[in-house]
Parts: structure tokens; sequence; C-alpha cells
């Protein structure tokens, strides 16, 4: 049971680009001799302040009756803060729906009917039926034109930026390339973006000069605010400046070497 006496938290279902969700499906030993057991796995996002959401895996256990007679659902709450109600209610619900759900169920109970022993095999074939004339035929696998402008930065295990290169220079100046996940919300969703990204910086004179490449399509409206909104965002973000900071010093570079040195200087000054 959650705490109800702690803070609440809000969940996102986690989504693609596309508000599509992704999860797998687990055949598990059977936690109740009537019932075929399924370990439901798919990743979530926890709100932790208005600026960042944490991910966390998300898991279900799925029983279905082996007499084709019910099915139950049970959230595993370890490691799941305390949560709005609401918000859960409606992740599990929008899971109970989804096509890929089902379409896994089925291939696992059909691999299930396979077997030598008989009464499996009718056991598999009784769920199947269950599953098949009781879940919902709705459709959950969608895109959306809702258009959300509320952007937040997405981390995993503390990390707000992943994928990132080496420091490089050249005559122009320092490179260095990295990946960040930005989530937009809709309602009990999260629709995940994965930006690539360059950050470029020069001496200017007695200044430190910088600007961003970001690999956005400026015809997404999402797209657009990203454009629009990430550059001041990573000036503004401690955490990320000082990762960059740490790569620019592990660089060891002898034909750049005063240039390097003032480059770190100028931008440990900034930060």
């Amino acid at each position: 049971m959650l705490n109800s006496d702690a803070k609440q938290s809000t969940l996102y279902l986690a989504a693609d680009d596309m508000m599509q969700i992704h999860l797998s499906v687990q055949k598990i030993r059977d936690l109740n001799k009537d019932e075929f057991s399924f370990a439901i796995r798919t990743f979530c996002y926890v709100e932790q302040d208005e600026e960042f959401a944490q991910n966390l895996l998300f898991k279900l256990i799925l029983g279905i009756s082996k007499q084709g007679q019910g099915m139950t659902l049970a959230v595993d709450l370890v490691n799941i803060p305390n949560i709005f109600p609401l918000q859960l209610k409606n992740i599990i619900e929008h899971i109970q729906k989804s096509p890929m759900l089902l379409e896994s169920l089925y291939n696992q109970l059909s691999y299930i009917q396979k077997s030598d022993d008989y009464e499996k095999s009718l056991q598999a074939q009784r769920a199947k039926e269950f599953l098949l004339d009781n879940l919902s035929k709705g459709i959950t696998s969608f895109s959306t034109n809702r258009q959300a402008t509320e952007m937040i930065w997405l981390t995993n295990q503390n990390h707000n930026i992943s994928n990132i290169s080496p420091f490089l220079l050249d005559e122009k100046g320092g490179h260095i390339q990295f990946t960040v996940q930005i989530g937009f919300k809709h309602s009990y969703m999260m629709q995940c973006y994965e930006v690539d990204c360059m950050m470029h910086m020069f001496n200017e004179s007695e200044k430190l000069g910088y600007y961003f490449e970001l690999y956005l399509d400026q015809e997404n409206y999402h797209h657009q605010l990203m454009y629009e909104k990430l550059p001041d965002q990573f000036m503004d973000n401690q955490a990320f400046l000082q990762q960059i900071l740490t790569q620019m010093k592990k660089r060891n570079e002898e034909q750049y070497d005063e240039y390097l040195h003032d480059l770190i200087e100028k931008f440990t000054a900034s930060i």
C-alpha cells in the first residue's frame, strides 16, 4: 500500500515521439497454481520538480486463469514513490489495452499450447480464448497533435546527458557531442525525445564564444520548442556545465595547449 502520509509525486508512462509505449512480457513461474503468470515491464518517469523527471522501471504481474475464468493484475511497488492514484489507474488501464501487450500474451500462450502436456495445452487454449474475448478492442496505440508545451529534462540514474564524446580541438575551437532526453507531459503520459547535440566554443577576444548544434526537424512543433529553449537551459544547468568542464580537463592536446588552457579558464569563469 502506498504511504498516504508521504508527499505524492506525479508519475508518467513513457512513450516515444510518436506516442507509442514499449513494453516487455516475460513468462515467469506461476505464482498461483490456477493461473499462468507473466511479468510486464515498461518505463515511467516520476516528476522531481518543474524541470526534471527521473526514469524508473514499472513492473506489473499479470495472471490469466488456466480455466479461462478471469485475470488478475498486481503492481510491483518496489522503488515506486507515493504517487497520485488517478495517474496510476490511467497508466495501468492504458497498458492493459495496449495491442502490444495483447500480441505478446497471445504469443506466449501459443507457445505454451504447443506443450506435449495435454492438460497444459488445453489450459493455454482456454486462457487465449478468455484473453481474446475480454480484453478491450479499443485502439490505444496512437499519435498526438495536442501539442503540449511543457518541456522537462528526463534523467537516467541522475545523469542529464548521455553518449558524451571526448572534447575535441581544431583550428576553429573546441567541440563536444552528447545526447539529451527531453519530455513533454500529456496527462498521464510522457512523450519522450532523444536529441543529438553538439556544443562549439571558441575564444572571442576576452570572452568565451559558444553555440549549439541541435539535430532537429524544424517542421516538428516540439522540435521547434526545443530549438528555442534548450540552448539557454544548457547554460543554466550546472550539472551539465560541470560534465562539459570535466571532459575539457581530460583533454591533453599539445598542439592546442595554450588555446585549451584559455578555453578552460574562460569556461570555468562563466559558470
